[in-house]
């Protein structure tokens, strides 16, 4: 069996103390005798001292010269120099980096242009939520596009504050109407993020979303009664129950597209 150096350390140390002392106590006193039994006598001289006791075979050799060392304990290896001190920063490597553009991910569809979708007539579909700046408001019927237009400016402005960007068609949302006038939600789909808060009455919100009937109107903003007496004819034929609200989306821009231009999905959500 092969012993580790550890373990064979105190073997060896043993076997030397071991013929050292038989060395020192046996060799030397009949040595001594020896060359004591030869010399010749010296004229005038004394006579020579009597030999030494030889020493006793029953005595140990451990008592003679008691062992002093310390006993012998396993210590770290110290021919590896100690380099646990603090690193310069030529020896600190950096982490490694990772390259974002390794992560899949997946991209998204950007929103088709509105003014490239076909037109529509009772088709029924599912309209898409979508994150808007939206600000309420009330118009008379006299003055109704230009405070439609004046609202979607208001919330312009607010976007801009927020550094956020416009992005897809506007909506307006009738909540109520009345020979006078009607309440209204002006919403503005964007892009973007913020910290802050909008304000001048402007909110973050989603666009309506859910089962419902299509619509499209081109012509001027004055002239849609006709349309939305088409889409009533087709409630009652089809004896479909419609919410408590329209929606218009402005697949042209009303800020800047010509009255007689504008091309308007109006969206009858289904109970």
């Amino acid at each position: 069996m092969v012993k580790s150096s550890a373990r064979a350390r105190p073997c060896r140390l043993f076997v030397a103390r071991a013929l050292a002392g038989a060395l020192l106590f046996m060799p030397l006193p009949l040595l001594a005798q020896t060359r004591a039994s030869e010399a010749p006598a010296v004229e005038g001289s004394t006579a020579a001292a009597p030999p030494a006791p030889a020493a006793d075979p029953s005595t140990p050799a451990a008592d003679a010269a008691p062992d002093t060392q310390a006993p012998d304990t396993d210590t770290p290896d110290t021919d590896t120099p100690d380099t646990a001190g603090p690193l310069d920063e030529d020896d600190m490597v950096a982490p490694p980096m990772v390259d974002p553009r390794a992560v899949e991910t997946r991209n998204v569809a950007p929103a088709p242009d509105p003014l490239t979708r076909p037109d529509g007539f009772g088709d029924e579909t599912v309209m898409q939520p979508v994150p808007v700046l939206m600000k309420k408001a009330h118009a008379g019927w006299d003055d109704a596009f230009r405070t439609i237009v004046a609202t979607l400016k208001q919330i312009d402005a607010e976007m801009a504050r927020l550094k956020l960007k416009a992005s897809g068609a506007s909506f307006i949302i009738y909540t109520s109407t009345d020979d006078l006038g009607f309440d209204f939600e002006a919403a503005v789909p964007f892009e973007g993020a913020t910290t802050e808060k909008p304000q001048n009455g402007v909110a973050f919100a989603a666009s309506p979303a859910g089962r419902a009937l299509r619509f499209t109107h081109r012509g001027p903003y004055d002239a849609m009664d006709p349309t939305y007496e088409q889409i009533a004819n087709l409630l009652d034929a089809k004896d479909l129950e419609a919410q408590d609200l329209y929606v218009e989306e402005y697949r042209s821009d009303p800020r800047t597209t010509s009255p007689d231009d504008l091309v308007i999905d109006i969206w009858v959500p289904l109970k």
